[in-house]
């Protein structure tokens, strides 16, 4: 549940770039507690609280539990998190740096892609502490760019309609084409997924399934045969799938169809059995911060044994460290299917899903395949 603290305000965004303006929830968390200075004339003088300014993706009801166990540990700080869409974000921070203004203390997008652009055209500070240098490798890149978390795609289902239908649901790719030929009318715009034109990290899944399924434009086809329902964010896909709007979704994000699972029963989460998927958000502190230091300050309490812990046990985004104790969902992912897992290393080989003509030919082919109707 979201605190009962929580003051949200909407925050105008003007963007130089290709959004002309963007709208950001802001959530404001107050320091628990306030310091005085010594002197009383001094503490008339004195500026507010210090307050951590984040950008990030992640839903607030997911994100809120670090929000509130950093503060458990920092009381004196305060918490101002802006939620926005991942290509918001990356065109806020460029619009600052051009025009010389102050950027957010830490920045964690779940667009890969383009979080590590960022860092690799100079918009990341570096920053090395024992907690970073706790990642593992692949996890970090130059102390500019961090993972800090990993994330499965997943298959979700309305349990009922499967049930009083007498389907079982798919747990391959394979098995989810067979499906929908064989009951293409019963499922006829039941199905859902990103819109990977505007979801960039619908589009990392998917450029992800091509490299490792013959088949994934076939699979598209049928998609758009089957009238597929597109949206941009997870939580829709996954209220329309449990009240049954939709009754099947595919390549989903696992961290909130797991977390969605603990209040709606009705709806079933599959990894499936082919192979995994699995990305991570990324944190950088980037350069023009106003308070680089409580950026760092942050990151290294996501990046610690208890914030990785409230990540998972609180968000099911599942730890980056291996000293970190497994929950059942992280174990199922890394230890049953850990031959079927695969990542995306954090390095300038993210880039490759950002080269314009790739990107465009790419997106070409998807809407060619979805609009190959019957």
């Amino acid at each position: 549940m979201i605190s009962g603290r929580i003051c949200i305000g909407l925050c105008f965004i003007a963007l130089a770039m290709q959004v002309s303006s963007a709208m950001a929830e802001v959530f404001t968390y107050p320091a628990l507690r306030s310091s005085q200075a010594s002197d009383p004339e001094q503490s008339l003088l004195t500026s507010t609280q210090p307050m951590a300014v984040i950008y990030g993706s992640a839903d607030i009801g997911a994100f809120v539990p670090v929000i509130e166990a950093f503060q458990q540990d920092n009381p004196f700080i305060g918490v101002e998190y802006h939620q926005l869409q991942t290509l918001e974000m990356y065109d806020i921070t460029q619009s600052q740096r051009a025009n010389g203004e102050p950027a957010a203390d830490l920045i964690i997008s779940s667009s890969m892609d383009l979080q590590m652009k960022l860092a690799n055209d100079g918009y990341a500070t570096s920053y090395q502490s024992s907690e970073t240098d706790a990642l593992p490798h692949w996890a970090r890149w130059r102390n500019e760019a961090f993972a800090v978390t990993q994330e499965p795609a997943v298959i979700a289902y309305n349990r009922e309609f499967f049930r009083e239908n007498e389907l079982e649901p798919p747990r391959t790719r394979e098995d989810f084409i067979r499906l929908l030929v064989n009951h293409d009318e019963l499922l006829s715009e039941k199905v859902t997924t990103y819109d990977i034109e505007r979801s960039g990290v619908g589009f990392l899944f998917l450029a992800r399934d091509e490299r490792f399924f013959p088949g994934i434009w076939d699979f598209v086809r049928i998609l758009g045969q089957a009238k597929v329902k597109l949206y941009s964010n997870t939580s829709p896909m996954l209220e329309k799938i449990a009240s049954g709007q939709v009754v099947l979704g595919y390549n989903l994000l696992g961290s909130y169809a797991e977390t969605f699972t603990q209040r709606n029963p009705n709806l079933g989460v599959i990894l499936p059995d082919d192979f995994i998927v699995v990305y991570s958000r990324i944190a950088i502190i980037p350069r023009g911060a106003r308070n680089p230091d409580l950026g760092g300050r942050f990151l290294d309490f996501m990046l610690s044994i208890k914030g990785q812990s409230v990540l998972q046990n609180e968000g099911n985004f599942n730890p980056v460290r291996a000293d970190v104790p497994p929950s059942t969902f992280s174990s199922l992912i890394f230890d049953r299917y850990g031959e079927r897992v695969r990542s995306f290393p954090v390095g300038p080989g993210l880039l490759v899903y950002l080269d314009q003509a790739k990107r465009q030919r790419f997106l070409r082919r998807w809407q060619d395949a979805l609009l190959n109707r019957r």
